[in-house]
């Protein structure tokens, strides 16, 4: 790819960033796509795609912006706009797949490109799909993770709906099913984890995804984790200065790092603890650890 190409697709990222209605988890996807396309060796076809897609995105949100500005605005000139740009994003899904792709960069930017597409059209299942195979191919960023973690979340609200409304008629299975889902999504949230400090933001949702699913002391346990991250962030490093974090702990990022993420077994193995009545996700876990040093 050129490297007028390449300046190119910079350009229309960042008038895509001046767009107040784009939603900052798409912005963050936005770079991690244009980085994948401008790469050394980029598939031509799967970068013009993405020129011509963020070409499309920044002239909606300019054409949204107007019509909202505007006094004489309808909600029939809203639905018009919504449905010519549902049109554009079905042609630009059409376009992704069958494009030719002879790279990993290529496969990984066309996999999310697909994803942000169906995200647009509100359809998170076929957004798992595309991220999950994604990160199958080497796209191993915690954006995506992060992005995987929301979409199956939101996919299990709309599956199973609040466990609340097990109070209205759902079954206990259903409840199994909806919390399995929710475990899902904390798992893609927990590979989201780096270390650092903005692991606050992570632990905030992987507290509401835990909470929504009924599981409270261990939404406790994560919301903790979020608040001991943002007290610490508030204060200037300092040499030889301690910062405070959870008596007897190490930091709560670098505590739930070295645990790892949730395994699919292990998300197996809590579908089974739940019949019997154990919820504490953290509980199982440790529970993983002391089997294996015994």
């Amino acid at each position: 790819m050129s490297d007028d190409s390449n300046e190119a697709i910079w350009r229309q990222l960042w008038e895509y960033y001046q767009t107040p209605a784009a939603s900052s988890l798409s912005r963050a996807l936005w770079q991690l796509i244009a980085e994948y396309a401008t790469v050394e060796g980029a598939n031509q076809d799967m970068a013009k795609l993405v020129s011509e897609f963020l070409d499309r995105e920044v002239r909606y949100h300019h054409r949204l912006g107007k019509l909202r500005s505007s006094e004489a605005l309808t909600s029939d000139d809203l639905k018009s706009l919504v449905s010519k740009r549902n049109t554009a994003l079905q042609y630009m899904i059409e376009q992704a797949q069958v494009a030719t792709v002879q790279t990993d960069t290529g496969e990984i930017a066309r996999q999310l490109l697909l994803a942000e597409c169906y995200q647009q059209i509100q359809q998170p299942d076929k957004v798992v799909a595309h991220l999950e195979k994604a990160l199958a191919d080497g796209a191993e960023d915690p954006l995506v993770y992060f992005a995987l973690g929301y979409n199956r979340f939101r996919l299990a609200l709309e599956s199973f709906g609040p466990v609340a409304e097990v109070a209205f008629g759902r079954t206990d299975t259903d409840l199994l099913a909806f919390q399995m889902a929710c475990l899902q999504a904390v798992s893609a949230f927990e590979n989201a984890l780096t270390g650092q400090d903005s692991d606050s933001e992570v632990y905030k949702w992987i507290g509401r995804v835990l909470e929504t699913a009924g599981f409270e002391e261990a939404a406790t346990q994560a919301f903790d984790n979020a608040d001991d991250l943002s007290y610490s962030d508030s204060i200037d490093d300092e040499p030889d200065v301690i910062q405070p974090g959870p008596e007897g702990k190490e930091s709560a990022s670098t505590w739930a790092v070295e645990m790892g993420p949730i395994t699919p077994e292990e998300i197996e193995e809590f579908g089974r603890l739940l019949a019997a009545g154990k919820h504490d996700i953290y509980e199982l876990k440790l529970e993983r650890e002391d089997d294996e040093w015994n």
